[in-house]
């Protein structure tokens, strides 16, 4: 695990018990707002007033994610270590071990239109390209609630689930959030989990608009970019987007706020703010950090 990875994932596990603030949660700021300004009734810590908060995972579908984390291209015989087999596994994992201490949904993007326009794995391996319309938005699979990890997994198959052209991560935080926005209910935290392979092909600024919009409502969006190769990872957008959501490594210090109170990287080019995986370890690590540090009542 890189350094910065690890640094991120200490600031995680110590979420629940941040200072009023911070934007880490916890404390007298449980609106997720960073700003102090909570009412101290919902606790993620497992306390008496625990509230299971919404955490809606946002998944990149799109091509290149048929790739090995390396980089290199599987055969039809290893289409398991391809990243999207390795994305969908731990996604399932995930939601399955912590299901009812974390309302989870599943959000991917871009949305299928349908009509055979997205690739299957197999498809894309062999080197069929999709042609849906570029930059589209999100489309949501599962909704935030209760016990949702045996949905998500009937939804998600590596084989099946297709495979999207562009990269919309503006469009897919923008569909996050009016899914969040429909099922907010007073006192639940609510966070966008985003797991990607690291870079935006539509429109940088969207992808900062979206995350400081969503953290103005009070939701925090975690940066986790799951790729090893050496090229594809926009870490300046990254960086920017890990500020915005205000759960960069830090937070607040590496980042900067306007006016309004949004925040961006103080030097997108620096080091990682986000979160990194570069193999299938570690995507299970850095996201069981994030949701440890965010479910009702877990023992670790």
């Amino acid at each position: 695990m890189r350094l910065a990875g690890i640094v991120g994932m200490l600031l995680l596990a110590a979420a629940c018990g941040g200072s009023a603030g911070d934007g880490s949660g916890g404390g007298d700021d449980d609106d997720g707002t960073g700003d102090g300004s909570g009412d101290g009734s919902a606790d993620t810590d497992g306390g008496a007033d625990c509230v299971a908060p919404d955490v809606l995972i946002l998944l990149d579908r799109t091509q290149s994610m048929h790739r090995r984390p390396d980089g290199t291209v599987p055969t039809l015989d290893t289409l398991d270590e391809s990243k999207w087999s390795i994305a969908i596994a731990a996604v399932e994992s995930l939601t399955g071990a912590l299901d009812g201490t974390i309302r989870f949904g599943l959000a991917l993007f871009p949305r299928d239109p349908g009509g055979d326009v997205c690739v299957t794995l197999a498809e894309r391996v062999s080197g069929t390209e999709a042609t849906n319309p570029d930059c589209q938005a999100g489309e949501i699979v599962t909704e935030p609630a209760d016990a949702t990890g045996a949905a998500i997994a009937g939804a998600l198959d590596p084989d099946t689930t297709l495979l999207c052209n562009t990269t919309p991560i503006g469009a897919g935080l923008e569909t996050a959030g009016e899914e969040l926005a429909r099922v907010r209910e007073p006192d639940r935290e609510q966070f966008v989990l985003f797991v990607g392979d690291g870079q935006d092909t539509c429109n940088d600024a969207a992808v900062i608009d979206a995350a400081q919009a969503l953290a103005r409502d009070g939701v925090r969006t975690y940066v986790v970019s799951f790729d090893g190769s050496s090229d594809g990872i926009d870490g300046a957008t990254l960086n920017d987007m890990a500020c915005a959501g205000r759960t960069a490594a830090g937070f607040p210090a590496p980042c900067t706020a306007d006016a309004s109170g949004d925040y961006v990287a103080a030097n997108p080019a620096g080091p990682a703010l986000y979160l990194q995986a570069e193999n299938a370890a570690e995507l299970d690590d850095v996201l069981e950090n994030i949701s440890t540090a965010l479910c009702c009542g877990c023992v670790e």
